[in-house]
């Protein structure tokens, strides 16, 4: 996916397409999105079931009690003491835990970056807002161009983050 970072002038708006973007794009985009969101809440459900799992063995009452309210990043960060804190017990650390743990949190980023883009304004070469950038170079907007490949790569990296789970933890 290409990016591009886009000056904000006067109004935060004036760098979308102000006209929206083509109906063609937005047909072929929106079922893949909710395909993404569909993949990534599988991810997070057996995330939460690992949690579950690590906490009581016998029942997920006690797990879905402590991660009821927590976001996804918190459940992540959850397991990852969870599992650094069995791991020091039995010195027995699994390498792939933590290409697990960094694939967790692209997988959020990924999908955040999806959900919360400007669909409406995009451009019809496919760059839409995604991110406000603040920093030395002024107030810009990172455009990222999207298009059918590259939201079926992103549905696949969830896909195969869920797998990874999967085997590792349910096996």
């Amino acid at each position: 996916m290409k990016k591009k970072d886009v000056p904000v002038e006067q109004y935060a708006s004036m760098t979308d397409n102000l006209e929206g973007a083509s109906e063609a794009f937005l047909d072929e985009s929106a079922p893949l999105i909710g395909y993404i969101v569909h993949s990534f809440n599988d991810l997070e459900e057996l995330l939460n079931s690992a949690v579950c799992q690590i906490i009581n063995e016998r029942t997920d009452v006690p797990g879905l009690v402590v991660i009821q309210k927590l976001s996804y990043s918190a459940k992540v960060d959850l397991f990852k003491r969870f599992y650094l804190m069995e791991a020091s017990y039995l010195e027995n650390k699994r390498p792939d835990v933590d290409k697990l743990i960094e694939r967790f949190v692209e997988s959020g980023r990924l999908r955040n970056q999806v959900v919360h883009a400007n669909w409406e304004g995009a451009h019809d070469d496919g760059y839409t807002r995604c991110k406000l950038k603040i920093n030395s170079h002024g107030v810009q907007h990172e455009y990222i161009q999207y298009t059918s490949e590259s939201l079926i790569i992103i549905k696949e990296y969830i896909d195969d983050t869920y797998s990874m789970l999967d085997e590792l933890w349910f096996e």
